[in-house]
C-alpha cells in the first residue's frame, strides 16, 4: 500500500458492505452481523449493486496474493484454505472456484462459467478476508482497498446501498 501520513484522515467504508466486508476482514464479530442485517438496505431479496463491491474488493485482494511466479500452486494451496474455511457449507466445486479465482487476478482467457450470481458473491466474500487474512491486511490497507472499491463501483454506475448515521 502507498505511504501515508499519520496526519492525513483515512476514510472508511461508508456503505453496508463495504462495512461488512471491512468487519469480516478485520474480525469483528459484532459489527458484521449489524452489517449482515443491513445489506440490501435491510430489505429482504438481491440487489446486483452490493456483489459489485465484494467483486472489486476481491479482485484487488487477491491481486495483491498472487503477484508471486508460482500463481498455480498458490492458488490450490488458498484452495485448499478456502475448503477448510468453508467446512460446514456447502461443498466448493473446486475447478470453478479456480476459474473464479483466475478471473479475477485477471489471467487471459479466464472466464469463469455457471456460476451463479449468489454462488460467486458467497465464494469473493470468502475469498477477500482469507486472502487479506494471508497477507496480514492492517487496518488502514483493508479501509483503502474497499473505499478504492467503492468509489469504483459507483464510478461504474453501481449503487449498493449508503449507509444512513
Amino acid at each position: 500500500m502507498p505511504y501515508r501520513s499519520w496526519s492525513q484522515h483515512r476514510a472508511k467504508p461508508r456503505t453496508y458492505v463495504g462495512q461488512f466486508l471491512r468487519a469480516m476482514i478485520l474480525r469483528d464479530k459484532e459489527l458484521e452481523e449489524e452489517m449482515r442485517r443491513n445489506l440490501n438496505g435491510g430489505n429482504p431479496g438481491w440487489n446486483s449493486d452490493e456483489p459489485a463491491v465484494v467483486e472489486l474488493v476481491g479482485e484487488r485482494i487477491l491481486r495483491l496474493l498472487f503477484v508471486k511466479e508460482d500463481t498455480a500452486h498458490s492458488i490450490a494451496d488458498f484452495l485448499d484454505l478456502l475448503e477448510l474455511a468453508a467446512a460446514g457449507a456447502a461443498p466448493i466445486d473446486r475447478p470453478k472456484t479456480e476459474m473464479l479465482v483466475r478471473e479475477m487476478i485477471g489471467e487471459p482467457n479466464a472466464e469463469a462459467k455457471d456460476i451463479s450470481r449468489s454462488q460467486r458473491f458467497v465464494l469473493q466474500g470468502m475469498m477477500a478476508p482469507l486472502a487479506a487474512f494471508r497477507l496480514k491486511l492492517d487496518e488502514g490497507s483493508v479501509d483503502e482497498i474497499i473505499v478504492d472499491s467503492e468509489r469504483l463501483a459507483f464510478e461504474r454506475g453501481w449503487h449498493p446501498p449508503l449507509i444512513r448515521r
